[in-house]
């Protein structure tokens, strides 16, 4: 699938692949800000191959570098891309936990998706490696006249999320706290701490939310997900396991007919009932 372009503004683009596999960076959203001088890029996919396509339109649009990528989290589908940004000099930031996670997880991931003859392509040039700039609660980011705030909004989707609002666009990048359209992968999250840090993005006046997958879009995303996480728990809550088969698989499957990256489930099942 070819990479698709959703222009929000002269200033702010977001890319995507769209589907719900693993070629296709399972249909998360990079998204990119132009400055004057400088572009600021979130969450460039999942492999360098992916992110050097991403460059490639990049670089027919503006001729400035990307000189900064803020993660975040260190799932490797918003992660692994940025090592190409990061071997051409730009700043790589992530909080000191999605960090951790990457040393810890990322060289194994490649090395399995390197013997898959389906996406090894995507991988052979893959290396693991260090974000430059560690954020553990709060930075003030300016890059070619624009200012962001990149935040941790506590332990959510995973330990170590981090946000980006810039500021004087009214844009809100909220990595995987908020999908549209997309079941999100639960594996590493916190549901309680994820509810309130959706609560606490109702205090941001911004204008347009860029979810981690699934298109742009107004500030009822926050509370589609808030309704998200209560209907997905409820109907996990009134399900059982037998042996074989799971009941709430089924019943998420009707309750969210639309929904893909249907993968996830599992993990989703899982949080919730160990809650």
């Amino acid at each position: 699938m070819p990479l698709a372009e959703t222009r929000l503004s002269e200033a702010v683009s977001v890319f995507t692949y769209g589907g719900e596999t693993l070629a296709e960076s399972y249909g998360s959203n990079a998204t990119v800000f132009f400055g004057k001088g400088a572009i600021v890029v979130v969450d460039p996919f999942v492999s360098p191959v992916q992110a050097a396509e991403l460059d490639a339109l990049l670089r027919r649009r503006d001729a400035s570098p990307v000189t900064h990528v803020v993660l975040t989290h260190h799932h490797t589908d918003h992660a692994l891309g940025a090592g190409y940004f990061a071997a051409r000099g730009a700043e790589v930031i992530a909080h000191p936990l999605a960090a951790a996670r990457m040393a810890d997880e990322h060289a194994a991931l490649i090395a399995v998706r390197r013997k898959d003859p389906d996406v090894a392509p995507l991988f052979e040039e893959a290396e693991p490696y260090a974000p430059s700039r560690l954020v553990a609660a709060r930075l003030a980011l300016e890059a070619g006249g624009l200012r962001f705030d990149v935040f941790h909004p506590g332990h959510a989707h995973t330990p170590g999320d981090l946000c980006v609002y810039a500021t004087s666009l009214g844009v809100l990048v909220s990595g995987d706290l908020v999908s549209t359209g997309y079941h999100p992968n639960l594996e590493d999250a916190d549901v309680a701490g994820w509810r309130a840090a959706l609560e606490s993005l109702r205090g941001i006046p911004f204008r347009t939310l860029v979810p981690g997958h699934g298109p742009p879009g107004g500030r009822e995303a926050v509370e589609e997900q808030i309704r998200y996480l209560d209907r997905a728990g409820k109907t996990v809550a009134g399900t059982r396991k037998t042996v074989g088969e799971d009941e709430a698989t089924s019943a998420l499957a009707l309750a969210f007919p639309k929904f893909r990256l249907r993968i996830v489930l599992p993990a989703l099942i899982d949080r919730f009932r160990r809650m």
